[in-house]
């Protein structure tokens, strides 16, 4: 009985000296962690497993346990760089919307003009039809001018053989006013004609243009 309690012991020993070795063993492998490395305001670098509170403000490296940089945290943004980024995001923002608005105004230029012409030759015979009915406007606007200035060369000289103060030089007076008055509207609506013919050369310029690179691509 003696023989067996030793031999237990011993037995018993011995698995408790490979239980506090297997231990041993398990903390001797080493744990694999994070190293920060952070500098100070003094510009000394540091190394530890956690991150320094005080260097959120500046950038951060990350290194494995084997000392190869992971992954390098930057430094956050100053609030004149926070503004800064700020308006370039909208300054983008209102560019793209530009863009895009851009781009539906040129594909509805493009209906319009396949909806109003169907071709270069459309547009100038377009421009002759204008040119010629203004022109017609214009010159009866001239001959009904020179109409009124034979009436109002008739009046002067009416006006020129009645007695001053009579009832018949005051009508000649009044009738010599209605003519002018009649003359100088003659005269403003060849000017708006004019300025209307212009304005047409002007629009049919532009949509031929418009219709040469929208519509034909550029070709002639």
């Amino acid at each position: 009985m003696v023989i067996w309690s030793a031999c237990n012991r011993k037995r018993e020993g011995l698995w408790q000296s490979w239980v506090a070795a297997v231990l041993l063993l398990g903390l001797a492998v080493p744990v694999q962690a994070d190293i920060y490395r952070w500098v100070d305001d003094d510009g000394t670098v540091h190394y530890s497993s956690t991150p320094q509170p005080e260097t959120s403000q500046r950038e951060r490296r990350i290194y494995d346990s084997e000392g190869r940089m992971r992954e390098i945290l930057p430094a956050p943004m100053s609030a004149e760089e926070r503004a800064q980024a700020a308006a370039e995001r909208e300054q983008a923002e209102r560019d793209l919307e530009a863009t895009q608005r851009a781009r539906q105004d040129r594909a509805a230029r493009e209906q319009q003009l396949r909806r109003a012409y169907a071709s270069l030759d459309e547009i100038e015979e377009l421009r002759e039809r204008r040119e010629r009915s203004i022109a017609g406007n214009i010159q009866r606007s001239e001959a009904q001018e020179k109409t009124l200035l034979r009436e109002r060369e008739r009046i002067r000289r009416q006006l020129d053989g009645a007695n001053e103060g009579s009832p018949l030089a005051d009508r000649y007076r009044a009738e010599l006013e209605e003519l002018d008055a009649r003359i100088a509207r003659e005269r403003q609506y060849r000017r708006g004609q004019r300025d209307r013919l212009s304005a047409i050369h002007e629009r049919l310029d532009l949509d031929r243009r418009d219709f040469q690179q929208l519509v034909m691509n550029g070709r002639e």
